[in-house]
């Protein structure tokens, strides 16, 4: 009773008294009424049974004496007689058929006046039993009678031929069983009922034939069902034991289904009195063993047939009927004593506590934060202690609003903290968590204590797992101090990792014990990623530099020894055998020339003779060149940009550096595939030049070569512009074409950026200077538009999926992100809840964006689609992985383009399964030194393709 008032343990005693004396009281009457009620329902269930009994033993009575009475109605000996003699003879004036007709009819009526008779027959001796007459109650209620006398159906032969054999005078009474009723019926029914057949004499005591009643029992068997009373249950059995009524109808008349439920099986105590029809009521148990009171009552039938009405009632529901009242008189007796020591207690209570009360109504005012009712001027002990709690009453809630505002500036400070910040108690649980660590890592269940269980730490190589008792919170939790550590995140319900940097601190008190931990880490996985392309670009401008000064040493010496092999060809003009050497010998210093080419290339140290070109009639004539060069196995499609603005570059490096992608293409497509060339303006961003190391933004020209061939594996593709690095076999290539691609295009100021996707080709992207951008003043850049919608980010590189899970949420949005089709499909089956997918085109695991996005629409119709890939937009049509018409992002892409793309998905109306959309170009201007073929007619490309 701790924490209760005195007034209320007051109260509580006094009421617990007189519950305990009428629990007593209750008790010992119980005792008594168990031995009164038991026999008592014993005796009204012996009287229901033979109620029961009697009326059935009535009914069947009842149909004997109608039975007597057929036998000697005028017209059955008549008709009898009649159907012996020949046809047309007469009794009475009458023939057969009239002196059928006439008694069918009397017996039509007699079966209209009686509801439960269901057929009456007249049957001769002739023919092993015909049916003379025959009258039955058809499905509707109605008395039909038979057209025709016909023979007995075999299944009633038997019975003929017992009836005919009994005693005369004698009424046979078959078994209850189930009988069709009107089988002329296209479904008949099958009903309980009972035959009883009577012989009908001549008067000389001859046999002449016999009369047969059906009597439907299905009204008298209703009558036992409407007496039965709830707390007991009725059955009716044969002679054998075998259920004709029971509570469960499917129990009833099992033996004619072929699966007898007989009442022994459940109350084995009663197979004696079924083949005896004498037992006294008693409490019997069933064959569960449970004690039940049971009555039987039997009713003979004649012909030594006997039924059987038992009542059995649960031993438990007779003590509980007599409870019942029981509990009535004591319920309201108690309740008014109850009662009684509430209003005594009440009393004693005001009297006695209310100095106390008032004293607790103060505490719990002051605990609810409302006004104290206690006032100090208040006389007594009461009085001291009302002053005293009202001083500790206003300190406390100064230092309840001191702590409420030291909150605020506490949570002010970690809401705009970029550094994501855990508090961990003593027991490694969250006491708090900022928002940038949910934004870092999702959302922590705070509450839980197994919140560690979701995530994966890993050592920096982003594979080796670190221990659970290495974690920095764990380690901090023992007193140790880490400062500067670098992990990798992961989440396992999302696959989110980032690459950390932070510090983990133990929380003391003032003795110095450990009561919790401060963790504080930043998210440097884009730093990470720039300086590996700040390394990755450091290490080929080292490389570039080592070869241009190899190479140009390497000039030199070549020098010498071209010059003296000229000058040996010319002396040896008498002696061809060693004029054959030194033509060797010029021949080999200038592949080395040619190889010394390539490497200034590569360091960007050729001289260049950079001009305005026409990139577009670059492109055709580059493409007619290689239409004999590369083979009739080999595709050619030129797509030029209407609006295509000239190049500042070295016309004969571009057009070597093009040539050299195409024959790597080639070499890509050994069974043939389609080369496509692409022209068009771009803008690269800061956003861009910031995740691409060395990229001046800006306006540039671009040229794409894209090839359906085999691709470059991604463990590799860091590796390509590494001069001697190639995939071929040997003795096919030097490793120097990509080389010098990549240093013409770093020395003219330019971009170079290689899309590819193993087994589906490779795009490489050349990002030219214009040939006005540095005179000429950029575009403005459109204003960027976020919002606040969800999107599901499906991209398998994980690198570019960080990026673009930045990005978006620097726009507002929030991401769901998903490495692959079948990691995307698990999270739209989990119900998660998104406006927008993003998915790249090409991935692994064997579902590309477009059956990724198919598979989605047919889960949510109404979702929208936003494509991406790598590759140019018209080689991604043309491979047959996008629809035409589809709304797509290329890579790489502006911030400004992912919003407005992204806002252009979201607008779109619902109704568009995959809206069509155009890449954002400048008004077209037809330039007078653009190649005739490269003009278009209000299209945003010419699409060119070259055939012999």
């Amino acid at each position: 009773m701790k924490g209760l008032r005195l007034s209320t343990r007051l109260t509580i005693a006094i009421v617990a008294l007189v519950i305990a004396t009428a629990g007593t009281v209750g008790y010992l009457s119980y005792r008594a009424i168990e031995a009164i009620a038991i026999p008592r329902a014993l005796m009204r269930l012996d009287a229901q049974v033979d109620t029961l009994a009697h009326g059935l033993g009535n009914m069947i009575a009842a149909a004997r004496a109608d039975l007597k009475s057929f036998r000697d109605a005028v017209g059955i000996e008549e008709v009898i007689t009649l159907s012996r003699a020949p046809p047309g003879d007469s009794i009475g004036g009458m023939t057969l058929p009239q002196w059928r007709a006439r008694l069918a009819r009397w017996f039509a009526a007699k079966l209209e006046a009686k509801p439960d008779y269901a057929q009456i027959m007249l049957i001769g001796l002739g023919d092993d039993g015909r049916e003379l007459i025959r009258v039955q109650r058809s499905s509707s209620g109605t008395a039909d009678i038979a057209p025709d006398m016909m023979r007995l159906p075999p299944d009633q032969r038997d019975a003929f031929r017992s009836a005919v054999k009994a005693s005369p005078g004698a009424i046979l009474v078959a078994p209850i069983e189930l009988q069709l009723q009107d089988q002329s019926a296209p479904a008949p029914q099958a009903v309980p009922a009972i035959q009883l057949t009577a012989p009908i004499l001549a008067a000389d005591g001859q046999l002449l034939g016999l009369v047969a009643f059906h009597v439907d029992l299905r009204t008298t068997f209703r009558r036992v069902d409407d007496t039965t009373r709830s707390e007991s249950t009725i059955y009716v059995v044969n002679d054998k034991g075998d259920y004709l009524i029971h509570p469960n109808p499917d129990r009833e008349f099992g033996f004619a289904r072929g699966t007898p439920f007989r009442i022994q099986q459940d109350f084995p105590a009663l197979a004696d009195a079924i083949s005896t029809g004498r037992f006294e009521p008693e409490i019997i148990n069933n064959h569960t063993g449970q004690p039940f009171g049971v009555a039987l009552s039997a009713v003979q039938l004649g012909g030594g047939r006997q039924l059987a009405v038992i009542a059995a009632i649960p031993e438990h529901t007779i003590v509980a009927v007599a409870l019942t009242a029981l509990r009535n008189s004591s319920l309201a007796g108690g309740s008014i004593a109850v009662l009684c020591a509430v209003l005594i207690a009440f009393v004693l209570a005001r009297t006695l506590t209310r100095p106390v009360t008032q004293m607790t109504a103060a505490v719990t005012s002051f605990a609810d934060g409302s006004a104290l009712e206690v006032p100090e001027n208040a006389g007594g002990e009461i009085g001291v202690l009302a002053r005293a709690f009202n001083r500790m009453v206003r300190e406390v809630r100064e230092k309840n609003a001191a702590i409420e505002h030291d909150k605020e500036i506490f949570e002010g400070i970690m809401g705009v903290m970029s550094e994501a910040v855990l508090l961990i108690d003593a027991d490694g649980g969250v006491a708090f968590a900022n928002q940038a660590n949910q934004r870092l890592l999702g959302p922590i269940d705070m509450t839980d204590p197994y919140w560690r269980a979701p995530y994966d730490i890993l050592e920096i190589d982003g594979i080796t797992p670190v221990p659970r008792d290495r974690w920095p919170s764990s380690r901090s939790l023992r007193g140790e101090e880490v400062d500067d550590y670098e992990l990798i995140y992961r989440r396992r319900d999302t696959g989110k990792s980032i690459h950390a940097m932070g510090s983990a601190h133990p929380i003391r008190h003032a003795e110095g014990k450990v009561t919790g931990a401060v963790v504080v880490y930043r998210d440097i996985t884009a730093a990470k990623e720039t300086e590996r392309l700040l390394l990755q670009s450091q290490r080929l401008d080292a490389v570039g530099q080592l070869t241009g000064g190899v190479a140009h040493d390497f000039n030199n010496t070549l020098t010498v020894i071209t010059g003296t092999a000229e000058i040996l060809i010319d002396n040896l003009a008498d002696r061809p055998e060693l004029q054959r050497i030194a033509k060797l010998i010029d021949e080999a210093a200038s592949r080395g020339a040619e190889l010394t080419k390539h490497l200034l290339a590569f360091a960007r140290r050729q001289p260049l003779n950079p001009r305005n070109i026409d990139v577009n009639s670059l492109v055709l004539d580059t493409a007619r060149l290689l239409r004999s060069t590369l083979g009739e196995h080999i595709e050619i499609e030129a797509m030029l940009g209407n609006d295509t603005e000239p190049a500042h570059i070295d016309l004969s490096q571009l057009s070597s550096a093009l040539l050299n992608l195409a024959v790597n293409a080639r070499d890509a497509m050994p069974d043939g595939g389609k080369l496509t060339f692409e022209t068009g303006n771009v803008v690269l961003d800061e956003v861009y030049a910031q995740n691409n190391p060395g990229v001046l933004p800006g306006a540039y020209v671009m040229i794409a070569v894209s090839d359906t061939g085999n691709g470059i594996p991604a463990a590799v593709q860091d590796k390509v512009f590494e001069p001697f690095f190639t995939t071929k076999e040997v003795g096919r290539g030097t490793g120097l074409g990509l080389s010098m691609v990549y240093g013409f295009i770093k020395q003219s100021n330019g971009h170079i950026k290689v899309y590819s996707e193993e087994g589906h080709g490779t795009s490489i992207k050349l990002y030219l200077p214009r040939a006005a951008a540095k005179a000429e003043e950029l575009d403005a850049a459109e204003p960027v538009e976020g919002g606040t919608e969800t999107i599901l980010v499906v991209e398998d590189d994980a690198m570019v999926r960080r990026f673009v899970v930045a990005q978006l949420t620097a726009l507002g949005y929030r991401t769901l992100t998903a490495n692959n089709g079948a990691a995307a499909l698990a999270i739209v089956d989990g119900g998660a809840d998104f406006d927008l997918l993003f998915t790249d085109v090409i991935m692994p695991g064997g579902i590309n964006g477009r059956q990724l996005a198919e598979a989605v629409r047919e889960r949510r119709p109404d979702l929208k689609v936003l494509f991406t890939s790598g590759y140019s937009e018209n080689a991604i049509i043309h491979h047959g992985r996008l629809d035409s018409g589809v709304l797509l992002l290329q890579k790489p892409y502006r911030k400004s383009e992912l919003a407005r793309m992204v806002r252009a998905a979201l607008e779109k109306p619902a109704g568009d399964r995959l809206a069509a959309s155009h890449r954002s170009q400048h008004a077209p201007h037809p330039r007078g030194n653009a190649h005739p073929e490269a003009r278009s007619r209000g299209r945003r490309s010419s699409s060119i393709k070259l055939i012999d």
